[in-house]
Formats: C-alpha cells, structure tokens, sequence
C-alpha cells in the first residue's frame, strides 16, 4: 500500500470524522493534548506522555508513526473531528497483521469533550475499519485500574478481560 493513501481514509459516525491530519492540522491538535487530556494529578496512560509534552514531541511522534508506517508493523493515529474541529484521537496499530489478523487500538479525547459519547463512537468507528474494512479477526485494548472510562468503552463494545499485568507510567507499578 502507497503511504500517501492513508490520507484519503475516513470513517465516519454520526456525529464525528476520523482521518490523519494533514501536516498544517497538526499545530491544533497539539493546542487539545496542551489544553488537558486528564487532571495532572492523575495518569490514565501506560506511558506517562502527558507529563512531558511539547508541540516537538507531539508532532514528531505524529511524522515518525506516518514515516515508520510498513504493512508489517504500522500504527494509524487517526485524529477525532467534531464539526471539522479536532477533539481527540483514536489510533489503530498492529504487527504482522497478514499473520495475525489482531489490531491494538488507543485513544483520548481532550477533556472538553469527555463524557458525551465520543469515546465509544470514535473506538467503534475504528473497530468496524478494523472487522469489516481490514478483516480483522480480534482487537485488544488495555486500560490502567483506575481509567473507569476508558473500561467502560471496551466494556460496551464487547472486550473481556484475557489478562492482567502492572505498568509504572510514574514510578509506581498499578494494574494494568
């Protein structure tokens, strides 16, 4: 597959659009991260991003998932759009798909736009690209104990629990 294909994917919901950003898109997405994903106090990640975050960061990792992306290892951070306005993000990622058939997915949403259903619109929206699009045969999710919300989406959307292990996106080990 053409890399530059990627950007012509869109999958859409009701009420959302999920696509790559464009390179100029890229400085605003960045502004919904700067502007708050979880209070400070709280990690809700395996990798504690947030707590480090600069424009740099946040747009190099963007590039270099765009630059690394091969039919064997790649990773689709699609950004979430209300209104034409990015809210969040939902990503996709798998290693050797054609083998496995099994996608990862992740996602956030800036906290103005938590808990108005966008979380498990955009999560579904990925899993139907995943299922009927790419013909997936299973996704795997992953939320730290303490993320209700982010469980509660895997909950409704079908996911069980296969497994438990412990991160320390801050030093301290929690569940996972």
């Amino acid at each position: 597959m053409n890399v530059d294909a990627l950007w012509k994917i869109r999958l859409r919901s009701s009420r959302l659009e999920l696509r790559l950003p464009t390179e100029e898109e890229l400085p605003s997405f960045y502004l919904v991260a700067a502007a708050g994903i979880h209070p400070p106090e709280e990690m809700p990640f395996g990798i504690a991003w947030t707590d480090s975050l600069t424009e740099e960061s946040f747009t190099t990792f963007h590039r270099d998932a765009w630059r690394e992306w091969a039919p064997d290892k790649w990773q689709c951070n699609f950004v979430t759009f209300l209104e034409g306005e990015p809210i969040g993000t939902q990503g996709i990622e798998s290693d050797h798909f054609a083998e496995t058939r099994t996608v990862s997915t992740g996602s956030w949403l800036g906290q103005a736009y938590q808990g108005k259903g966008y979380g498990i619109e955009q999560r579904a929206a990925v899993l139907e690209f995943a299922f009927r699009g790419l013909g997936a045969e299973a996704a795997v999710s992953g939320a730290l104990f303490p993320n209700i919300a982010s469980q509660r989406i895997s909950d409704k959307l079908g996911y069980r629990v296969t497994g438990v292990s412990e991160l320390s996106p801050r030093g301290e080990p929690i569940q996972h």
